[in-house]
């Protein structure tokens, strides 16, 4: 897949916005060395949804979020549509793929209003050593491993509604409490139905826990968010519900 058409220059108009990214691609470069890659760097703005990386296509060039958000989405054997991740300001994409030459392991799309800085292997190679790479890629794959380990949890052990709101928990942050996304791409998220998103968000609501825009979400009560205690899916019994066999309860015979 050919890469976006892009305008090379305005770099360093990008500079403190790259610093308060907090990268973990680039993390340990140096403000000088951020400023000299910017200026050799293509800088994207694109204003509507667009694919920038194709799953099982070469990934020509890497994306580093500077603004906005891109959708991380995965289709089986089957045809059947996941959607894996919502990368955000200071997440790199396809990176994975410029230092091993191997194929997109996912299909990335940019939400409205997203603005990416393209790089390449060697772009990066030439602001940074090579064994600062070398750990900023193994923190990668770390925080990955966890956040898949824990979605994973997530979607054996929670009912629908839980897993609503614990993604939803997690697309926000108390510095970023809104978050632009529709009802039916969170279900997706969720592994739910749009209406189940729908009933959930709106009982939120009116406890006052969120604020509902078009295509948008706000958190308005973080810590109520949080509070509230997980129940586990229909069918599997949770720790008051447990399936106690007839007599258990009694208190055993006196010894002989």
């Amino acid at each position: 897949m050919q890469p976006p058409r892009t305008d090379p220059g305005q770099g360093r108009d990008w500079l403190s916005v790259l610093i308060d990214t907090r990268s973990s691609l680039i993390a340990g470069m140096t403000p000088e060395a951020m400023a000299a890659m910017l200026d050799q760097a293509q800088i994207l703005h694109l204003r509507r949804p667009r694919q920038v990386l194709r799953q099982g296509e070469v990934a020509r060039k890497g994306y580093l979020i500077l603004k906005g958000r891109i959708e991380v989405s995965y289709i089986d054997v089957d045809g059947n549509r996941v959607l894996a991740h919502l990368a955000g300001p200071g997440e790199a994409l396809g990176e994975v793929e410029q230092f091993s030459g191997r194929t997109c392991a996912a299909t990335c799309t940019t939400l409205p209003d997203t603005t990416v800085m393209v790089f390449d292997a060697a772009l990066i190679l030439g602001h940074l050593p090579a064994a600062l790479l070398l750990r900023n890629l193994a923190g990668i794959f770390h925080d990955r491993l966890i956040r898949d380990t824990r979605q994973q949890s997530v979607a054996m052990f929670y009912a629908a509604e839980d897993r609503v709101r614990i993604h939803l928990l997690a697309m926000t942050s108390p510095e970023t409490p809104v978050v632009q996304l529709s009802q039916t791409e969170l279900a997706g998220f969720a592994g739910c139905s749009r209406q189940t998103v729908n009933k959930t968000l709106s009982a939120l609501r009116a406890e006052g826990i969120v604020q509902m825009g078009r295509g948008t979400v706000r958190v308005l009560d973080r810590a109520r968010l949080e509070g509230i205690r997980p129940r586990p899916p229909e069918g599997l019994p949770g720790e008051d519900s447990r399936h106690v066999p007839p007599g258990a309860d009694r208190a055993p015979p006196p010894d002989p």
